[in-house]
């Protein structure tokens, strides 16, 4: 069998290593000049800057993946008791480590902490509720306002009033052990268990580039597809770049976003085609600043109704020690207007409200605007999405967000097609 792959992000670099490992040939296109896809690391007066994902987890799969690639000496582990915080009421508020923890703690007001108190009391998801409105009758509005609003639309970058619980939350929830009860699944859950965060000396974009250097036989970038099509019981892609050419290949695995797929399946699957190419996506300003000094932790997150535009700051000078450097965070779903505004406003933005909020001046270093699937209704265009043999999606939107996730998404494909499934 030979499979063909079709983006080079995250998903299909450890697809091509999953399939490698497995004996099983593969073909990866790629039409940038450089894999990584939304994983993003450049450099500004030596200092390593990201400009996609800041971090992500040391579970099992990103463990493996990072012992085989030979890359343990470059893993930057995330300083130990780091904490989360919240913006509320005038000052930042330590994020509890557990669910419980909102009963006590100043993130909520005593009103707020007893309405959390009666959420055992409360159902579980219902089938035509949204993300918003599930958290709001579980734990009541303030604490949605102030902590799972920020953190949910943090995770997505989307406005959790327009994502359907009952599509978001179980591969949200799910990991926690959460099956009726928040509060109750937290007399589970052991926050010491939960693999570390990291990030790589040089970068995250050390992981996607070690790949891309192990299969180079396997990777092709600047190869934009241009067509896929049938051929028998085979499938051609059409690629462009410098040096033109067709691949056959017995088994297609498409790991772009959702508009780039649809276009690719138009002339193979055109009901398919259509369903993707209704999903929404929304734009996230990155913006790295230079800062004066940090409070100590992960950073922090902005409770919803406060008058910032900055949605979140990762303070990456105390979590890494990456020396005065900070990433701060706007638009999104929840102020989906931000990122039309230009770079200069954005940065002078994200400048000026670090300042207000930390009382330390900030220098903006440069601009990115990543897009991230918005989870949010048009979804439902994934329920019965019927694709041909021998094409399989595997990005972002097809499961769950997150480096690990994609990785580990990459190991169950491969496991199918190696099994002949």
């Amino acid at each position: 069998m030979r499979v063909g792959i079709i983006g080079g992000g995250i998903t299909g670099l450890a697809l091509t290593h999953a399939l490698a490992r497995r004996g099983i040939d593969s073909i990866l296109l790629e039409g940038a000049d450089d894999v990584g896809g939304v994983i993003r690391t450049s450099r500004h007066d030596g200092r390593v800057v990201e400009l996609g994902p800041q971090r992500t987890r040391l579970s099992p799969p990103v463990r493996r993946l990072v012992d085989e690639l030979e890359l343990r000496a470059e893993v930057l582990e995330a300083r130990s008791g780091a904490r989360l915080f919240i913006w509320a009421r005038g000052r930042l508020r330590v994020v509890p480590n557990r669910p419980r923890g909102l009963l006590t703690g100043d993130l909520l007001s005593p009103v707020g902490r007893a309405r959390a108190a009666l959420e055992p009391l409360t159902g579980g998801i219902r089938p035509r509720e949204s993300v918003a409105r599930y958290f709001r009758r579980k734990a009541g509005r303030e604490a949605y306002t102030r902590l799972f609003g920020p953190l949910i639309s943090a995770t997505f970058g989307s406005d959790p009033e327009t994502m359907p619980a009952a599509r978001v939350l179980p591969m949200l929830l799910g990991p926690l052990g959460v099956k009726r009860s928040l509060l109750a699944a937290a007399r589970r859950w052991q926050p010491a268990a939960s693999p570390p965060a990291f990030t790589f000396r040089a970068g995250m974009a050390t992981l996607p580039h070690a790949i891309a250097r192990r299969h180079a036989d396997r990777v092709r970038v600047a190869a934009p597809v241009r067509e896929l099509r049938r051929s028998g019981r085979r499938f051609e892609i059409a690629h462009g770049g410098p040096r033109p050419d067709s691949e056959a290949v017995d088994h297609v695995a498409i790991a772009t976003p959702a508009p780039a797929a649809a276009d690719l399946l138009r002339t193979v699957a055109p009901a398919a085609a259509d369903r993707l190419a209704g999903l929404r996506y929304h734009r996230v300003a990155v913006m790295p600043l230079q800062v004066e000094r940090t409070p100590e932790g992960f950073g922090f997150q902005v409770a919803l109704g406060e008058r910032w535009r900055t949605r979140g700051v990762t303070w990456n000078a105390s979590l890494f020690g990456r020396d005065g450097l900070c990433t701060a965070y706007l638009g999104g779903g929840l102020d989906p207007d931000v990122t039309a505004w230009n770079a200069a406003r954005l940065e002078r933005t994200a400048a000026g409200e670090y300042q207000a909020i930390h009382g330390a001046a900030a220098t903006p270093i440069c601009t990115a605007r990543p897009r991230l699937p918005a989870y949010d209704g048009s979804w439902a265009a994934l329920d019965g999405l019927d694709l041909p043999p021998g094409i399989t999606l595997a990005a972002g939107y097809t499961g769950r967000l997150g480096l690990s996730s994609r990785i580990a998404e990459a190991e169950s494909v491969a496991e199918r097609l190696a099994a002949g499934v």
